[in-house]
């Protein structure tokens, strides 16, 4: 998910003849003005793929923008407003419209738009200033679509606003989004006129320019910021950038539309060392281990590696470590005690390492 932090982007978008409705607003229509606070920032948090890991779960601290909402509900703290867009298709008259405004509105109490397996599926546009003109957004027209977020916390309403600037496939073949928040500077419907919401991905592997400010969507996704601990809450989608763990364990196959959800909060577990299943991460990011599994995604490079842990999915948590991949918990380490000390977990042995659903080795 994109991070936030009390950094502020400055400058209003302006869009001449067009006005965001605020909550509650019974306007026909919606629109962008330049009242957005520009609120969202980037949190520092490099990690790289392939097999270097994270300690950063992928939550934002400062405002709920994890989880998007796709029903609208005036008393939730995150809503979508609306989504607007140049460029649709109404596939009956087989126009293309290029340079029109359309848009979707939680006005009408469901936006109408979906994520299904980590994709977008088509949505229903309808034409600004004559809304009975309507048209179709689908693949990669979901590109360059603006998007309107309304937060709210103890001091008021906050306006935020999104771009989708680039979807595209991971080396999984699983769907693989760029998004960017309106800087105040330029035309709203212009890519440049955005910052990338993930941190970058530092993964050395990457070509320059590819994947590093990427991230996924998961449907029905949400994710406890202190336990770490899934659940599922329905008609709302998960940003989960690759730069956390979340996403991170998506780019290492462990796509939910593909392994299921309790596997994806495993992996992820094991992205970041959380040894407890607790949401304490016992490594910093950067610490390169290898992975095996029982999916047939991940095999070991180097079997002669020194064991780090087996990870389980009855426990959703490592059910022995033989040494942490972090150095600092290396020195004079004797084993990792979790639930206030009360379970202490042993060093593994083959027994556990064969009935575990994951394992990992260290890397250096």
């Amino acid at each position: 998910m994109y991070t936030i932090s009390s950094k502020r982007f400055g400058g209003a978008l302006v869009a001449a003849g067009l006005v965001l409705g605020a909550p509650g607003c019974d306007s026909a229509e919606p629109g962008i003005d330049g009242d957005g606070d520009g609120e969202i920032s980037l949190r520092e948090d490099p990690w790289g793929t392939g097999r270097l890991n994270t300690n950063f779960l992928g939550e934002d601290e400062s405002y709920p923008l994890n989880a998007l909402p796709l029903v609208d509900d005036p008393t939730a703290d995150t809503r979508i407003h609306a989504v607007w867009t140049t460029r649709c298709v109404d596939r009956n008259l087989g126009v293309t419209y290029q340079n029109e405004l359309f848009y979707t509105s939680d006005l009408d109490g469901d936006l109408g738009i979906s994520v299904v397996d980590g994709a977008l599926q088509p949505a229903t546009f309808k034409k600004f200033g004559d809304p009975t003109v309507t048209c179709s957004v689908s693949g990669n027209l979901w590109e360059k679509t603006v998007w309107g977020v309304i937060t709210h916390d103890a001091v008021g309403d906050h306006n935020h606003y999104l771009m989708l600037i680039d979807r595209t496939l991971d080396e999984n073949s699983f769907p693989t989004h760029l998004w960017g928040v309106y800087t105040g500077q330029g035309s709203p419907f212009m890519d440049d006129s955005y910052t990338p919401t993930c941190d970058e991905d530092l993964d050395p592997n990457l070509e320059i320019g590819t994947l590093q400010y990427h991230s996924y969507l998961v449907e029905d996704l949400d994710v406890d910021p202190i336990s770490g601990d899934f659940s599922e809450v329905a008609d709302q989608f998960f940003i989960a950038c690759r730069s956390g763990a979340v996403g991170k364990s998506v780019a290492w196959g462990y796509a939910p539309w593909e392994v299921g959800g309790a596997v994806h909060e495993l992996a992820t577990r094991a992205v970041r060392a959380d040894y407890c299943g607790d949401g304490f991460s016992y490594t910093f990011e950067g610490n390169p281990i290898q992975v095996q599994d029982d999916f047939e995604i991940n095999t070991y490079d180097n079997n002669l590696l020194t064991d780090e842990a087996a990870w389980d999915l009855e426990t959703g948590a490592a059910t022995c470590v033989t040494m942490p991949r972090e150095a600092i918990y290396q020195n004079g380490f004797v084993a990792i005690a979790c639930e206030g000390g009360e379970v202490t977990l042993p060093a593994c042995d083959s027994g556990l390492l064969g009935a575990a659903e994951i394992t990992t080795k260290l890397a250096q």
